[in-house]
């Protein structure tokens, strides 16, 4: 049986549905798709944007791929390039809809498409992120992995504001994310006895205290604490050498204290063909690394990679779960 693979609308104003017709028709896909999307919604956006392929109300078949619907009832009237109370409220419930189906089993893994959070937020969603939603849906605790394929970066602190970053890292907390880390890359990358990296919190690593003392008194102290629970976990080192001299290819997964620290490099080394994922949870989840790009969603030459890179991820860690 397929792979069923449930896949959000995201901000049909913005370049989501534009890379998803590129993905699928670049490329062989191994799964069984739907779309979570009012069908008129769906036409308008192939109509608006020039999308391959034929719609018959039921199916979006591009090329050798056919992408089922499952309907949702809100239409929108649909604006290239400008967020929209109508696309908002259209994206959340996609999202609900789609994790609906994989905790009732209905679907194996969702692909989440971008969001606006700003503009959804505005229509009163209650979530800072993706990531919080699903994790609101499912059972577990998330921890955001930003990937390649071969470079996995976790981070300890996600969408907080930098000024409270420090005081809300404690040696628990980076204990746990190890943790979370290392289970993700055995139970869902098949990665056997994976190599962990930690990065330190101050420039230089607090330089012996020159800079500060979070990286002696808090991120040391965790990692000691984490290897004596069998990880193998190193650091913790400045993050500017770390990526900038190749220190990141020696390990399986790095785990970043925030989240401009681990993503910048990351989206640096994907170039466009970076994936979020969402581990620790009951659902599987993925998504791409980008946002809506709203300035280009007219434009014929947008990037599917990422949202390629999110499909084929989120089929093979919803392969691995079935066969464990």
């Amino acid at each position: 049986m397929p792979v069923r693979l449930a896949i959000t609308c995201g901000d049909v104003n913005g370049i989501g549905l534009r890379c998803l017709a590129g993905a699928v028709g670049h490329a062989t896909i191994d799964a069984a798709l739907r779309l979570v999307i009012t069908p008129d919604v769906l036409r308008s956006c192939i109509d608006a944007y020039a999308l391959p392929g034929s719609f018959d109300g039921t199916a979006w078949t591009i090329g050798a791929t056919r992408i089922a619907v499952e309907p949702l009832g809100i239409d929108v009237h649909v604006t290239p390039g400008a967020p929209g109370d109508e696309a908002s409220r259209l994206a959340i419930a996609s999202l609900a809809r789609a994790f609906a189906m994989a905790a009732s089993s209905e679907a194996d893994a969702v692909v989440t498409l971008p969001i606006s959070k700003h503009a959804l937020q505005r229509v009163g969603w209650p979530y800072p992120g993706q990531t919080e939603m699903a994790a609101a849906h499912s059972s577990g605790t998330p921890l955001m992995v930003l990937c390649t394929r071969d470079v996995r970066v976790a981070l300890t602190t996600v969408h907080i504001p930098i000024r409270r970053v420090a005081d809300t890292l404690t040696e628990s907390l980076i204990v746990e994310r190890l943790h979370q880390l290392r289970n993700h890359l055995v139970d869902d990358l098949g990665i056997d006895h994976p190599r962990l990296a930690v990065l330190a919190i101050d420039p230089h690593a607090g330089d012996g205290g020159a800079i500060g003392t979070d990286d002696q008194k808090v991120v040391a102290p965790a990692i000691q604490q984490a290897r004596a629970q069998s990880l193998d976990a190193h650091g913790p080192f400045p993050a500017d050498g770390f990526f900038a001299f190749g220190a990141y290819r020696a390990f399986d997964g790095i785990l970043a204290m925030y989240h401009d620290q681990g993503l910048i490099p990351l989206k640096l080394v994907a170039k466009g063909a970076g994936v979020n994922v969402t581990a620790g949870l009951s659902v599987v989840r993925t998504s791409p690394d980008h946002g809506t790009a709203y300035d280009r969603a007219l434009r014929a030459d947008v990037d599917h990679a990422s949202t390629l890179e999110a499909i084929e991820m989120a089929i093979a860690i919803a392969q691995r779960r079935r066969s464990v």
